[in-house]
């Protein structure tokens, strides 16, 4: 006893002697770049990085205009023929200039490293560190040197003021040092092991930092080139370039030149493609990050409560009938204790359910539809949530960003508070009425970064009221115009259908034509008469006869239940490809019945050669093999972890790839059966193959 206690408490004196500095490092556990640990901290991984390399060269931007333009200006007219007032820089100071041009160089250096970071030119423990430093270093040199020059070099008199240059830097400096500290959270999280030293970004979204790049190049351009052509400044320039091409055009700066306005035509077009580009990219990003970190993650909870409330149900209902069930003579009764462990695994699929079990066919599938719909019910919340979720968060990010633009324009700018909200209304809506525009020095500059930020955000809100508001108002107005405008004799007949004696006078009256017809009374929708009747008296075109062709009568769970022989099988799986591959290059969203899914399985499972148990097993009750196999048969629970319905790929490309390893392995069985036979050698090479082996990329 004594020593036992002796035991527990060397460890909380052997932690008492650690030091502070041993106590930090204990909890830094940095992973190598490539692991198979699990990653969190999403935002830190994957938002930040883009964040960063999207942002960062708005910061060199503004740094470019700090130093080709002079901090302090003199105003000589309110009016220009351009529509600007006309300003006039005189030198600063030399210790000014030389700071400046070295924020820029570590301003630009920082961004390149981390461009090298993302490409894995330059390792990330190296480069991201290096970046850090040069933003922190480039924030500070601004800082200073703004923070002095306010000190000890201000513009002095009513017709001087800090030029457009000025408060350039002073936005580059906050943008440096706020894309710094957040790079030191990603950086945080690689030290405390949330994920691998590298940044997790797939190829699209290093597609739209280069995409962010051009745009931000294409503005610089534009820039160096309406400077000379319409007499502006370099930052009056920027931002006209930047009006021209998010498709405001104020009007308070305009070309007057026709070489200006000839030049104004593929600038615009060039960058509106960009621009369009650039957009695109960040709402698939949004929406792929949200959907796998955020919806994905629903959809678990979801499964893990149905799931474990499954359980609970199954175990609640083998304790009450335990005690019940009579044993049938030479067999044993199992106990209830290691039963209880099966429910821990995937529960085995239908069709093996089938072949191991002593109740009834349609009961087992009749449980296990249950557990399809459930799953089915997951799906259809989880659509409904990712949907509104997606709209509150764009309507939320809009929102900060109409408000917060609102504050600093009413601000900067003379105008009331409600003034610059319908500014930036209108500026987000792309309206752009030209009654408010930024005409002050640190209004031009903050509106170039506030623009390129917040209109994004706009069209993605846009894009989100597509899939909710406006599905929504579509609905409504086709239910609206199948009962009034364009009445549709289904709709009422559905409508009416529902009261009792009209629905038996309309079925008596649909029998008694389809008798006329020739049809049978019962089962002539899913019987084969359809095709043997005369299509002019029937009154279908060429065109619905071929439709009918393709379509395929799926079985009931009564006709499922019947065996079928190998060459049924086989048969079926041709067809089955076949309808599967039309529905996987249509590429609309199909979501298959339980019924299809099914017999999906039955084909799927078929042709495995070490599933396929013999007669008197299934006479036994003998149970099969219920682990994935060597050539990717899988068996699966409709709401456990490895259900088909939580894979990546719609479910018509799911269920082609499967088929089409169950076609593979059919022929190589019945290249089997013709060996043994003595028909063909395949004693120099197995036919039976993994699905990578005949070099099919998945």
């Amino acid at each position: 006893m004594h020593h036992g206690s002796t035991t527990v408490e060397m460890p909380d004196e052997n932690s008492d002697r650690l030091s502070p500095w041993e106590r930090i490092r204990g909890q830094f556990h940095m992973r190598p770049s490539e692991d198979d640990e699990p990653q969190s901290w999403w935002i830190a991984s994957t938002a930040i990085p883009l964040v960063a390399a999207t942002t960062g060269p708005l910061a060199n931007v503004m740094s470019i205009v700090a130093l080709v333009m002079p901090w302090r200006s003199k105003i000589l007219s309110t009016d220009s023929a351009a529509g600007t007032s006309i300003q006039e820089g005189y030198p600063d100071p030399r210790w000014d200039t030389v700071l400046n041009a070295v924020s820029l160089f570590c301003g630009i250096v920082g961004n390149a490293f981390l461009l090298f970071n993302f490409t894995q030119i330059v390792r990330y423990i190296i480069a991201l560190p290096v970046t850090i430093i040069l933003w922190f270093i480039a924030a500070g040199i601004l800082s200073g040197i703004t923070i002095a020059t306010h000190i000890y070099a201000p513009p002095v008199g009513i017709d001087r003021v800090y030029s457009q240059a000025y408060w350039s830097a002073v936005i580059a400096a906050i943008l440096y040092f706020v894309l710094s500290v957040i790079l030191m959270i990603n950086m945080l999280g690689y030290f405390l092991g949330k994920y691998p030293q590298h940044f997790a970004l797939t190829d699209e979204q290093r597609t739209l930092i280069l995409q962010m790049t051009a745009l931000v190049i294409w503005l610089l351009i534009g820039a160096a080139m309406f400077q000379q052509v319409l007499g502006l400044s370099f930052a009056d320039a920027l931002y006209f370039s930047d009006v021209t091409v998010l498709t405001l055009g104020y009007g308070n700066i305009v070309a007057t030149s026709a070489v200006g306005r000839g030049l104004i035509w593929p600038y615009a077009v060039i960058g509106i493609i960009i621009l369009g580009l650039v957009v695109e990219s960040i709402f698939k990003f949004a929406r792929e990050v949200h959907y796998d970190n955020v919806v994905r993650k629903h959809i678990e909870q979801k499964r893990q409560s149905t799931f474990e409330r499954s359980i609970a149900f199954d175990e609640q209902e083998e304790r009450l009938t335990s005690g019940e069930v009579i044993t049938p003579p030479g067999l044993t009764r199992q106990k209830s204790e290691p039963n209880r462990h099966l429910h821990q695994r995937p529960i085995r699929n239908t069709i093996d359910a089938i072949a191991t079990a002593r109740r009834p066919r349609i009961l087992i599938m009749r449980e296990e539809k249950d557990r399809f719909n459930a799953m089915r019910r997951i799906q259809h919340d989880t659509m409904r949530f990712r949907r509104w979720n997606n709209l509150i968060i764009s309507i939320v990010a809009f929102g900060i960003v109409w408000s917060c633009g609102a504050v600093v324009f009413w601000k900067l700018e003379p105008m009331t508070y409600f003034e610059s909200l319908y500014f930036c209304f209108t500026s987000l809506l792309t309206i752009g009425y030209g009654d408010f525009t930024p005409e002050s020095n640190p209004g031009k500059p903050f509106f170039v970064v506030w623009s390129l930020i917040a209109i994004p955000i706009m069209t993605m809100l846009i894009s989100e009221m597509s899939d909710t508001v406006v599905a929504s108002f579509k609905r409504a107005t086709e239910v609206f115009a199948d009962y009034l405008v364009l009445p549709q004799s289904r709709v009422y007949k559905t409508c009416f259908g529902r009261i009792p004696g009209v629905a038996q006078f309309v079925r008596s009256r649909e029998e008694k034509k389809r008798k006329e017809r020739g049809f049978p009374l019962e089962g002539a929708d899913e019987s084969g008469n359809r095709e043997t009747a005369d299509p002019e008296e029937s009154g279908q075109s060429n065109t619905q006869r071929e439709d009918f062709a393709e379509s395929y009568p799926h079985p009931s769970l009564e006709e499922l239940v019947r065996d079928l022989t190998p060459l049924e099988l086989a048969q079926q799986l041709a067809f089955a490809i076949r309808r599967t591959s039309k529905q996987a290059r249509e590429g609309k969203r199909k979501r298959y019945s339980y019924e299809e899914w099914v017999e999906f399985t039955r084909l799927i499972q078929f042709t495995d050669p070490r599933a396929r148990p013999s007669s008197s097993q299934r006479n036994e009750g003998i149970p099969t093999n219920d682990n994935e196999d060597e050539y990717g048969v899988i068996n699966w629970d409709w709401i456990g972890e490895n259900s088909p319905m939580l894979a990546k790929q719609t479910e018509p490309e799911w269920v082609l790839d499967r088929l089409c390893e169950s076609l593979i392995r059919y022929v190589s069985t019945q290249e089997e059966s013709r060996a043994a036979r003595g028909d063909v050698d395949l004693t120099e090479e197995p036919t039976l193959r993994k699905e990578r082996d005949i070099g099919i990329d998945e």
